[in-house]
Parts: C-alpha cells; structure tokens; sequence
C-alpha cells in the first residue's frame, strides 16, 4: 500500500503532467499530436498557475479553526515536517509550524502530553523514525521528556491514527485530544483519527493560503509553484474519499 499511495501521490501532481506534455511535444512527429500537447501543457500552466483558483479550492477544504476552551487529553503531533540528511541529521522543511504550535499549546497548558507519532515513510532510505527527531528538538524547547510520548511505527496518516489509539489505550489517556497538523491535511486527518476511535479537536497550522486585504489583482498572477501545491491538494482529497469510504 505504501508503494501505491507514493505512486498515487507522483501521478497527482499538474507538475509533472506538465513535464510529460512537453516532453511528448518534444518527441511525437506526428503534428496534430504536437498541437494537442502544447495545448495541454499550456492549459495545465495557466490552470494550476492561477493563485485565485487554488486560493477558492484551498479555502473550501481547509477545516475552520474551533476555540480551545478548558483542558485536553494529550496533543497529537504526527509527522510530516522533518527529514533527515545524508549524515541522519534531523531537519525541519516547510511544514515546521505544526511543531511550533505543539509546543505552545503544551506550554499554554492546553494538555499534559504530546504524543509524536511518526516512523519512516520512505520506500527506499534506511533513516531514523522522524518521531525521535521531534522529541530531541521538543526537549529542547523545555517540555520535559515524560510528558513526551512517541510512536515510531507509522508510515503514514492511518497508521498515525491506529498506533497512536494503541498509546493512548496503554496508558489510559482521555479524549478529546488536540490534533495538530497543516490545515490542508487536516480533513483526512481527522477523518482517519476519527475512523480509529480517538475523540479529536482540530488545531490548523501551516497555512498555505491567508485571509488578507491584498488587492483583488495580487492573485491573478500566476505562480509556478502552485503546480506542487495542487499535487498535494489532490493527493488529500484521494487520501480523505478512501478514507471515509473504507469499512
């Protein structure tokens, strides 16, 4: 299944529809096909390039924030913002402020735990589970390592949830718990924590698009990067329909 969801997720990706567009255009002969691809990878450019459209699609998705009031079981932290180098040398990438806002909620006094769940999600590298990482880089920041709790069996968002079920159960942790994750991952996340009996408050980070007072024109011009952007887009709503789908 590993295997799948990666190659589901390469397929996902405008980016690379548009890479293939324009090598076949490169390599067909056949004129009306060399037409018909420099149309789709134009197509494909000016569709997922567009920032009004993502912003209308991202907003639509993400799940809106609910106010914390009172105390929690544990926050959830799982992976996804961290890799390792040649060296195994833990880094953090773009998603770090899932991170950031675990420690804050523990330090604000939102919850006695945080529970890191996160192996390694790669196919093909021999590397540390990302879970060790982020409870070295959380001692850092002053939260004691008892109140640490990991898991370092999952390779992705199901088994998140199932194996993180398994350590609350072990020790008789008490729902509901904070779910801290990047705003567009945290529909299939709560669907999946959900389906694996954990009683969860969504806490959104990460925002890829902001409520702003840019003027209307500032999103219409078009932005590259939003090609991978939508891959990622595409792949959580994959991942939430099979999710929900699934007995």
């Amino acid at each position: 299944m590993l295997i799948i969801s990666k190659l589901v997720s390469f397929l996902l990706s405008p980016a690379h529809w548009l890479y293939f567009a324009v090598l076949l255009l490169l390599l067909v002969r056949n004129k009306k096909w060399k037409k018909r691809m420099a149309v789709m990878a134009i197509a494909i450019l000016l569709v997922f390039s567009n920032p009004l459209l993502f912003r209308w699609a991202y907003q639509a998705w993400e799940v809106k924030q609910p106010a914390l009031t009172g105390s929690y079981g544990a926050v959830i932290l799982p992976g996804g913002m961290a890799d390792y180098d040649l060296r195994n040398q833990g880094h953090f990438n773009y998603a770090s402020d899932r991170f950031i806002q675990a420690a804050l909620l523990y330090h604000s006094g939102k919850a006695p735990y945080i529970i890191v769940t996160g192996g390694n999600g790669f196919i093909n590298r021999d590397i540390p589970p990302e879970a060790l990482f982020l409870k070295t880089a959380l001692e850092t920041l002053q939260v004691p390592p008892g109140r640490i709790i990991t898991e370092t069996r999952s390779r992705n968002t199901r088994e998140n949830a199932l194996y993180t079920r398994e350590k609350a159960d072990s020790l008789a942790l008490k729902g509901p718990m904070i779910l801290v994750t990047s705003a567009m991952h945290m529909r299939r996340c709560l669907e999946e924590f959900g389906k694996a009996g954990l009683t969860i408050i969504p806490y959104s980070c990460n925002y890829e698009v902001l409520d702003t007072d840019a003027p209307f024109y500032d999103h219409l011009w078009p932005d590259v990067s939003l090609l991978q952007s939508w891959g990622r887009l595409f792949k959580e709503w994959i991942g939430w329909t099979i999710a929900h789908f699934r007995k």
